[in-house]
């Protein structure tokens, strides 16, 4: 859970988000027409909206301009975005008071128990946050940052170095050591959710519409007659034939088509026109389980298998446990995580004296 952006979308929540306004600044201003404009009446402070003290806490005033400073350190030039207007700090104003409040709070508490990490300890937070990155992402990484001349460890240690990513790292590893450590659901847990919620966990049926086929498919090379991949595809037609369960197998060691790899050939479901016609003609013309005799479309020579419609039916529980373990903790994680977090605003006696909106506010588009 990154509890940074925690506090920055309830920043978010009531402001849209200040990266979306400083992304619109950044757009070329109108060309100037021909005649000289008038001077541009100073624009209204969008923080009028906000009466001169927001909150109490610790028996302290928290200020507008506290609130100012807040949202200018949010922003990505620190500055206030000149499209954020009175009516947007009215509406979200309430939120934005919590975030502050909650934020300051926590910066408190991780300054009372002198939590802090050396530059090698932050590196190493950074670098197991790419360890947990899926390879092709991660290979991804490394190819761009390859183009620009750098490595991923570089990277990693311009990442460590930038103020916001420590601050971030610091309370990430503060909350996982002194708030929601021990917070771990058992396979218990995850049995009794599932058990519970068995409609979370049915896959549905298809429709009588819906069509299922696998192939094997023989690309024809441009610029030739065909003939020597029409071949090939009888002879595979014939070996699939005789040992049509090996249907799959073949499909992995023949097919042209990445479905041969990646699925062994499956194409999934699909809903009548998504495929060229011969194609479809030649499903439609099978009954399910049954085998086509090499069939010609712009791609090649597909030898096809119609497969049986999915029937409604529920994910055992041994293939869900592992995520379910895992949302579990991070419920459970949350739970704790607002619960301390209710519990400094308590001790501190933190008043939010900006109210909240009326519902007609929150909606955009209400009367």
């Amino acid at each position: 859970m990154n509890y940074t952006k925690l506090f920055a979308a309830g920043a978010a929540a009531a402001l849209v988000t200040v990266s979306g306004f400083a992304a619109d600044a950044a757009k070329p201003a109108a060309k100037p027409a021909a005649k000289p404009a008038a001077p541009a009446a100073k624009p209204a402070d969008p923080f009028s909206a906000l009466p001169p003290v927001v909150a109490e806490m610790n028996g302290k005033k928290v200020t507008r301009q506290d609130i100012v400073n807040f949202v200018k350190k949010l922003a990505p030039d620190g500055k206030i975005p000149p499209q954020l207007t009175a009516e947007m700090v009215k509406s979200g104003g309430h939120e934005l008071v919590h975030a502050y409040i909650s934020k300051t709070l926590l910066d408190q508490a991780i300054a009372r128990a002198k939590f802090t990490m050396t530059r090698q300890e932050i590196e190493k937070a950074v670098s197991a946050q790419f360890e947990k990155m899926p390879e092709e992402l991660r290979k991804m990484l490394v190819t761009q940052l390859s183009a620009q001349k750098k490595t991923l460890q570089q990277y990693i240690s311009e990442l460590a170095a930038n103020p916001a990513m420590r601050e971030q790292i610091i309370i990430e590893s503060f909350a996982r050591k002194n708030i929601i450590k021990g917070a771990k659901a058992t396979e218990a847990d995850a049995k009794k959710y599932y058990d519970a919620n068995k409609a979370q966990f049915t896959v549905p049926a298809d429709t009588p519409e819906t069509l299922r086929a696998s192939h094997i498919l023989i690309a024809v090379k441009e610029g030739t007659d065909g003939k020597a991949e029409l071949k090939k595809a009888q002879d595979i037609y014939a070996r699939v034939k005789k040992t049509p369960a090996d249907f799959g197998k073949i499909a992995y060691e023949k097919s042209t088509c990445p479905s041969g790899k990646q699925a062994q050939g499956s194409l999934g479901a699909f809903q009548k026109g998504q495929m060229v016609p011969e194609f479809e003609k030649a499903v439609l013309a099978l009954k399910p389980g049954e085998i086509s005799q090499p069939v010609k479309t712009q791609f090649g020579w597909h030898i096809i298998r119609r497969d049986a419609l999915r029937k409604a039916e529920v994910k055992p529980y041994a293939a869900v446990k592992d995520d379910l373990v895992t949302m579990l903790t991070q419920q459970k994680e949350q739970e704790l995580f607002v619960k301390y977090m209710e519990n400094l605003e308590k001790a501190a006696k933190a008043k939010n004296l900006v109210p909240q909106p009326a519902p007609n506010m929150m909606v955009p588009g209400a009367k």
